[in-house]
């Protein structure tokens, strides 16, 4: 049974199998199972506690390895956290952008979207709240990275706009970077609301969240046409 209050962590079967090297070869690959299994446990551990709650020592028990072979693999929990989120955006901006139905009218294409973008980070909202948490309120020195969702999302949103104005869905004229910015930040405001709404395992009530996100769209769109 893990001892939060233990002073040390204990050292794996493997290091202490033998005083022999592995050859180069197996060091590498060790390495990388290593590398995988503590951001699998980190992932998880983040989900379900949020960055600050999830330590190096709860990461590092949940991989079955010591404390030392993460820092072997990462500099903190800050690049740990960082290279998890990238996953995590890598995933959700790659669902969105398989989601566009170009047969949809705009509405329901933005709105699918990011349909399928809330579908994709649902239970993964607390790793995606911690980040912007981190960017706003501790001043960390990456915080590129850990806006990089926000930015993202919103290209995504932007694409679409940019060819619904070239198939005169809407005005030439209006300024659809600005569109795509209203819409971005309506998603992670959702997302909040959504989250503090949400159970114990961070299940949203979908079909809430979708009502109140195509009236949002319908207006954004409105404006539009309207501009």
């Amino acid at each position: 049974m893990y001892d939060p209050h233990h002073p040390t962590d204990p050292v794996s079967e493997t290091a202490i199998a033998s005083d022999k090297p592995a050859p180069a070869g197996n060091r590498a690959k060790s390495k990388e199972r290593n590398r995988l299994k503590i951001l699998e446990s980190a992932a998880t551990l983040f989900r379900e506690r949020g960055f600050e709650a999830a330590t190096l020592r709860d990461i590092a028990r949940a991989a079955g390895l010591s404390t030392g072979a993460l820092f072997a693999n990462f500099a903190d929990k800050n690049e740990i956290f960082l290279t998890v989120l990238e996953s995590e955006n890598t995933r959700v901006i790659r669902t969105m952008r398989d989601a566009l139905d170009e047969k949809l009218d705009l509405v329901s294409r933005l709105h699918t979207q990011l349909m399928r973008g809330y579908e994709a980070t649902q239970h993964n909202a607390r790793i995606v709240l911690s980040a912007f948490v981190m960017k706003w309120s501790q001043g960390q020195t990456p915080v590129n990275q850990v806006g990089q969702m926000s930015d993202l999302i919103r290209f995504v949103l932007l694409d679409t706009l940019k060819a619904a104005q070239a198939r005169n869905e809407v005005p030439q004229s209006v300024n659809v970077e600005c569109a795509s910015e209203v819409l971005e930040d309506l998603c992670l405001a959702n997302l909040r609301r959504a989250y503090q709404g949400s159970d114990d395992s961070g299940a949203f009530d979908m079909v809430r969240l979708a009502k109140s996100l195509n009236a949002q769209i319908a207006l954004v769109v409105a404006g539009l046409k309207a501009a």
